[in-house]
């Protein structure tokens, strides 16, 4: 996992380890098997194994001196091209070292490279997965960052790239940075925006969606640093702090983004656009707006509208002309505080859009009341088109692609909106620990469909003819995910689920990450019995939230004694959950 700091680390001393391959990036669900055989429930030991596992997150090893915890604060100004499909950027971050070490080298993601050309690991990862698009794209096609000069206190500083990895840096230090030091760094930087046909971040046309798009320093904790290439399958790890940041866009754009909006014109330009009202037609999709506002053309006006937010690890912002807004709000159950709540959308999918905001609110009391109060002060999600999966999930935002009809959309948007708990404030290692995110958040959302749809049948699933299969009885979503678990199961291509992301394949990663340990915690939960499943989640959530929590090392494994308000104690417990 890692590499050191203390003594300056030059590039080519990376490890490559799980942090520096594949792994899986979609919110999506994994395709469905060809048969439709409902496996039995998972065994007692097996149950036993996972309740271990999850509450060793709980334990006293976990709250040990060790753990620290760095910070990093990010004030960014942005501005968009929208001719040429370019960003021009100034950054500033202010870099907080609470370890115990002394630093004279920060690793820093430059992900934008990662569309830059065939040598990259994005690339060579799609190439595997037979996805070319990449790899034959044009150059107008690709994208990059460049124009990157690291400066702190005027002081030009050494920095450069990983030796394999273009999308990964370094910055040597002007002076060891000692713990409990802060440096400030800075640099203009330039991204060319590829097209969003390859992973998350790019462009349909004049529809920006522009995530991981900064230079981030990489995490550093007990096991060194994590410097790793940007993977569309394979996901992220990022230090918490807080984002200023300011975009120059032509003025009609309509924008979300992580973050607090501070100008209160765009405020009311959001509300005015909330406002709006639809009527069906004959027009795209089936679906006409009147006197909707934006049009095709950019403004020749531009704005500056800015953002903010502290306890966040990344900042995501989309813009279209032709989002169509609404506007909500939820009351949270603990807490009792008020949560906004907003979909933006295009007029083509305007249709299956149209309740989006319920499923919004929905997912925000839900989980809240199942894991812990949602602590932000708005949830967005977004109609968008990127190579993603179902969707992609950024802090207190979330783009959701296609989806075929209002049930689909509202599992999808969900999952995602669940991932504001299981990766946003539970800030695990998804590139080594992805059952941490993926897996419990899955369980979350077969959960969410069995609380808001309890007498709810799959009959037809990608094309398999699940009622004819039974007789039009269906399935429910419980057992779907027993089908996509015994589909490589049966097969013995099934990977423990604490398996890094490298060592799972494009499929097996969806059925064993996804489904198999969806039913691991469902198991789990039935084990324990909902109250003290709910009653340890709490506390976990409580304990973790704004950290990064992670399995302890290998030597606190074999036997661990579990919280003690559980009902059970003591007993062995294979970690890697096979």
């Amino acid at each position: 996992m890692n590499m050191g700091g203390g003594p300056f680390a030059m590039p080519g001393q990376v490890r490559h380890d799980s942090t520096l391959c594949e792994g899986e990036g979609r919110g999506g669900r994994a395709p469905l098997p060809h048969n439709h055989v409902v496996i039995p429930a998972l065994s007692r030991n097996r149950a036993k194994a996972l309740a271990t596992a999850l509450f060793l997150l709980l334990s006293p090893a976990f709250l040990s001196a060790q753990y620290f915890q760095q910070q990093v604060d990010y004030r960014i100004n942005v501005r968009l091209d929208d001719v040429k499909h370019e960003l021009f950027a100034i950054e500033e971050f202010d870099y907080l070292n609470n370890s115990p070490q002394t630093l004279d080298t920060i690793w820093i993601h430059l992900w934008p490279n990662a569309y830059k050309d065939q040598s990259t690991a994005l690339c060579e990862q799609l190439d595997r997965q037979n996805n070319f698009r990449l790899h034959f794209a044009t150059p107008a096609q690709r994208g990059f960052i460049d124009s990157l000069d690291f400066r702190s206190n005027d002081t030009k500083l050494t920095w450069g790239f990983h030796s394999e990895h273009i999308d990964i840096g370094w910055i040597k230090l002007p002076a060891p940075l000692a713990p409990g030091a802060r440096i400030t760094i800075s640099t203009p930087f330039h991204v060319k925006i590829p097209s969003a046909s390859f992973s998350r971040l790019g462009h349909a046309g004049q529809a920006y969606y522009i995530t991981q798009w900064f230079p981030k320093p990489a995490v550093y904790d007990r096991e060194g640093w994590h410097a790793m290439p940007y993977l569309t399958q394979g996901e992220f790890y990022s230090e918490f702090g807080s984002f200023d940041v300011s975009i120059t866009l032509p003025a009609n754009y309509v924008v979300a983004a992580t973050g607090e909006l501070q100008n209160a014109q765009e405020v009311a330009f959001m509300d005015s656009l909330a406002g709006l009202t639809f009527t069906e037609a004959e027009g795209i999709g089936g679906n006409k707006w009147a006197s909707f506002p934006s049009s095709k053309v950019s403004s020749a006006q531009v704005k500056t509208i800015r953002f903010k937010q502290d306890r966040v690890h990344d900042f995501a912002w989309f813009a279209d002309k032709t989002f169509i807004v609404r506007k909500g709000s939820v009351t949270l159950p603990r807490r009792g505080n008020t949560v906004t709540t907003w979909t933006l959308f295009t007029p083509k999918n305007a249709t299956v859009w149209d309740s989006a905001i319920t499923y919004v609110n929905e997912s925000v009391r839900l989980y809240s009341q199942w894991v812990g109060d949602y602590p932000y002060s708005a949830c967005t999600a977004i109609d968008g088109g990127t190579a993603a999966g179902g969707g992609m999930e950024y802090p207190m935002i979330t783009i959701i692609n296609d989806s075929e009809d209002a049930f689909d959309l509202d599992v999808v948007i969900a999952h995602e909106v669940g991932h504001n708990w299981f990766y946003g404030m539970l800030g695990s290692n998804e590139r080594d620990h992805p059952w941490m995110d993926e897996g419990i958040n899955s369980f979350y959302e077969q959960r969410y469909v069995e609380t808001r749809y309890p007498d709810k049948r799959l009959m037809d699933l990608q094309g398999i003819p699940l009622g004819f299969l039974t007789r039009q009885k269906g399935i429910t979503y419980r057992q779907q995910n027993e089908l996509q678990y015994r589909f490589n199961a049966r097969r013995n291509w099934d990977s423990p689920p604490d398996s890094p992301s490298a060592e799972f394949g494009e499929l097996d990663y969806g059925t064993t990450v996804y489904s198999k340990s969806a039913l691991i915690f469902d198991q789990l939960r039935s084990f324990l019995g909902e109250a003290k499943f709910d009653s340890c989640m709490q506390r976990y959530f409580d304990e973790w939230h704004f950290k990064h929590p992670c399995p302890p090392p290998p030597p606190a494994r074999p036997l661990v004694r579990l919280m003690p308000d559980l009902s059970i104690r003591d007993f062995p417990i294979p970690w890697n959950m096979t």
